[in-house]
């Protein structure tokens, strides 16, 4: 993509979305706008424990959602009501610091928002009811953290960014010249994790195309503070990418190897002999086979929707 396209693109998602965003009350297509709470709400119809629920909420860039006020509570559960059968899921409060004293995954009290709890409650039944979830009445009740429930996350519009030259909600990922977005993560995961967190981010586990692609994640690699993580129970050198063997070796958009345009092993490799089935790449840009387990760090490929889907969607057009 010229250089010329690139700031002229930059230029119209500019007018638009300064001007407009006001009017589109846009964020992603699974989110619901209520305007009386001027916030996006999306209801997790899959079922979680309440830290997999804040840990999803994180990954969408949003909060596990908890009511500010009645107001607010009224409007969500009126939304929940007309799209969801379930009758109580999880909110962001829960007791992290001493068991009874409640607080929001922002770190007010729950005496600053919402509190009115249902007859009894909170009781702290069984000594271990540590997290709280919402019911259809208003009301609240302390829980146990670990069963799965429903939830909601929440995104305030006062708080939206917009990714202009990626075309997406998250200011993480950086444009480059070959017209895709990208961003390294600094938290190690496992294989099958950076999948789903790739995903919740509107993104895929990175796919080499081509040479010039290998060489831009090997800069960005080379360019992100990994000497900085704390984290130590990881494999360093080493960064998973959306490719697996799956009897032969594929990306995980089904495409082998060899059509997806790059097969540049490094010397030895794959070496796995069946055990190991995930991809990653050396930092030099190189493939190696890893153990699906193996917690490394990743990098998330978008590929930018600019005025056909992108803009289209937010402002109301057909595509």
């Amino acid at each position: 993509m010229s250089a010329k396209l690139i700031v002229t693109l930059f230029y119209l998602q500019f007018i638009f979305l300064t001007s407009c965003q006001e009017v589109a009350k846009f964020f992603r297509k699974d989110y619901h706008y209520i305007d009386s709470t001027k916030s996006f709400y999306k209801i997790h119809t899959i079922h979680r424990t309440w830290i997999d629920a804040k840990e999803m909420c994180d990954f969408e860039g949003t909060t596990l959602f908890y009511p500010n006020d009645e107001d607010e509570a009224r409007a969500v559960i009126n939304y929940w009501n007309q799209t969801q059968p379930f009758s109580y899921i999880y909110i962001g409060v829960w007791t992290p610091n001493a068991k009874e004293v409640f607080e929001t995954v922002d770190g007010l009290s729950i005496f600053q928002i919402h509190n009115a709890w249902g007859p009894g409650e909170p009781n702290n039944a069984g000594g271990n009811e540590e997290c709280v979830v919402l019911r259809k009445d208003g009301t609240l009740n302390d829980d146990i953290c670990t069963q799965k429930l429903p939830f909601i996350c929440k995104k305030t519009l006062s708080t939206l960014e917009w990714n202009m030259l990626c075309d997406l909600p998250d200011m993480g990922y950086q444009y480059n010249e070959l017209g895709r977005c990208y961003k390294f993560h600094l938290n190690p995961r496992s294989w099958h994790y950076a999948v789903k967190i790739c995903d919740a981010e509107q993104s895929y586990l990175a796919i080499i195309n081509s040479d010039a692609e290998a060489n831009v994640l090997v800069n960005i690699t080379k360019n992100t503070p990994k000497n900085d993580v704390e984290d130590t129970n990881y494999l360093n050198g080493v960064v998973h990418l959306g490719f697996k063997f799956n009897d032969i070796w594929e990306t995980i958009k089904h495409e082998s190897l060899r059509r997806s345009g790059y097969t540049k092993w490094e010397v030895g490799q794959p070496d796995g002999k069946g055990k190991e089935t995930c991809g990653s790449m050396f930092f030099n840009g190189k493939l190696n086979d890893i153990s699906c387990d193996q917690r490394c760090f990743f990098i998330c490929e978008h590929e930018p929707g600019y005025l056909n889907e992108g803009i289209g969607v937010r402002f109301g057009r057909p595509n």
